[in-house]
């Protein structure tokens, strides 16, 4: 090389400011799930126990009686006979990734890829290359498991009492900005919550429209019409991009407290824990302060399964969705994994004839905003 230096070698992440695929995936329904439907310490999760042990959890609930049930007349007829319903916990689903690197790739790195660092919980430390891998994997399976939850609460939603139906409500949060309009927009929605009995401080989840509105808000004081947008006390906004895609365009979903819930389980806990064999056993969680964009702390609570398997001999491993067979020489293997389902409020709490009849505390609009009559402008819902 003539004396030449050696070209030197940075990571992206060193020059573009956390603004590469290092940053983090966006999972605002399951943010939600852990910051205001306060999953963590629901006892819905009971059932799932934190020894890794099963059992089935069902959930009892009583139809309240109707004004049917009242008698204008004094008698000592039996106007009803309480009765418990149940509900069963559904199924887990199941999601996971797995990654494979030799340490004959590692040696070819520099020294630093293979020191070894901390990944979280009680998990043995990893190499430095490994832990690189391990982010990566962490962050698509959240962001996996957050499209799942988000399509499983798409034919969840419940009745919207205004409307008598659960496809959605279309309301124009923008119609005219210097008059005082009470029918639409985001004090028909906050209206809605009225109407519904939402008990509590709900969450609302989306995109689109209603994400540019928090946006605009932040800058607004009072319109021509005297109104403070500001002064509102609109519910607690999560983002989620996957919302768009699956709801509808610009939908917001809307959620009393515990109308959804997070189950998850985790496996290798307690005595299924430790080393077996050539794999170690153990849990993670969503290492969210490793991230320099997107961090959201919410996340802190999705906790995954983690598997760590040593192949100690030269073998042929399937890989890839084709299963296609792979010579690979020493090294790990990686799995990440969890299960989990939506709990959601079931629809049925409320009988024929009560003003709440097929409302689960579960929302979903459609966002306009144009000036003119509103009705004028369908959604797909």
């Amino acid at each position: 090389m003539k004396g030449y230096c050696t070209e030197l070698l940075r990571s992206i992440a060193d020059i573009n400011a956390n603004n590469s695929a290092e940053k983090m995936r966006i999972a605002g329904f399951l943010a939600m799930l852990f910051c205001c439907a306060n999953s963590t310490v629901s006892p819905v999760n009971d059932g799932n126990r934190s020894d890794g042990h099963r059992q089935d959890l069902r959930i009892k609930y009583r139809r309240r009686p109707t004004e049917d049930d009242v008698d204008s007349d004094d008698n000592c007829e039996i106007n009803r006979i309480p009765a418990w319903e149940e509900w069963t916990i559904p199924a887990l689903g199941f999601k996971k990734t797995s990654w494979f690197v030799s340490d004959d790739e590692i040696r070819k790195y520099c020294s630093e890829a293979s020191q070894f660092r901390s990944v979280g919980g009680d998990t043995p430390q990893i190499m430095q290359d490994h832990y690189i891998s391990f982010l990566e994997a962490a962050n698509v399976l959240m962001s996996a498991i957050n499209r799942d939850l988000v399509t499983q609460a798409a034919p969840k939603f419940g009745v919207n009492v205004t409307t008598g139906s659960s496809t959605g409500k279309v309301i124009n949060i923008n119609r005219d900005g210097d008059k005082m309009i009470l029918d639409n927009g985001i004090i028909e929605m906050m209206r809605d919550l009225q109407e519904n009995e939402f008990c509590g401080t709900p969450c609302i989840v989306g995109g689109g429209l209603y994400s540019a509105w928090r946006m605009a808000i932040e800058a607004a004081c009072c319109n021509s019409a005297g109104i403070n947008l500001q002064q509102l006390g609109v519910p607690e906004f999560f983002f989620d991009k996957a919302t768009q895609s699956i709801w509808g365009e610009n939908t917001v979903g809307v959620f009393s407290p515990g109308s959804v819930k997070f189950l998850g389980f985790n496996k290798f806990v307690g005595n299924f824990r430790g080393q077996r064999g050539t794999s170690f056993f153990s849990t993670v969680p969503m290492p969210v302060n490793a991230f320099g964009c997107n961090a959201d702390a919410c996340l802190r609570d999705l906790v995954f399964d983690f598997q760590m398997k040593f192949i100690d001999c030269p073998t042929t491993i399937a890989v890839g969705p084709d299963d296609t067979p792979t010579l690979v020489n020493r090294g790990w293997q990686f799995i990440l994994s969890k299960e989990y389902a939506l709990w959601t409020q079931p629809d049925d709490e409320y009988p024929e004839g009560d003003e709440l009849e097929g409302t689960n505390g579960m929302l979903k609009y459609f966002l306009s905003n144009v000036s003119g009559d509103p009705s004028a402008y369908a959604y797909p819902i």
